[in-house]
């Protein structure tokens, strides 16, 4: 995945809001795509804050525009979180509650940035 738009794909299909066929059905489901992209841009914001190459991003223009975060991250985070917030938005309590546990667990192992951290130790004697 790569784009915002899969990455919604991902997550509808996770959540089992799809046809008899298990396809997605973009003009049926109209509105449930616009919720998503708000919940797509919605998990970015929070992602790009912790994830290793989230110093030098900016927004989501479009969802059909690559996602700058590490491939981890969008792969295996990202729709999870997505399909939390749309879980949410629909109603649906039980999946609300299993993806916020899959995407706070999973949110823990964003690969974190590069931080360089100095040790100072004291000198003695005034």
């Amino acid at each position: 995945m790569k784009t915002g738009k899969e990455v919604l794909e991902r997550a509808l299909k996770l959540l089992g809001y799809t046809n008899s066929r298990g396809e997605l059905d973009a003009v049926r489901d109209a509105a449930l795509f616009k919720r998503g992209t708000v919940a797509v841009i919605q998990i970015y914001e929070d992602l790009k804050r912790i994830d290793r190459s989230g110093n030098r991003l900016g927004c989501i223009k479009g969802m059909n525009d690559n996602i700058e975060l590490s491939p981890e991250t969008i792969d295996d985070i990202m729709p999870y979180g997505v399909a939390m917030l749309l879980a949410q938005n629909e109603g649906d309590g039980d999946s609300q509650a299993l993806f916020a546990a899959l995407y706070t667990r999973k949110r823990a192992t964003v690969p974190p940035k590069n931080i360089c951290r100095i040790d100072i130790l004291p000198r003695g004697g005034c």
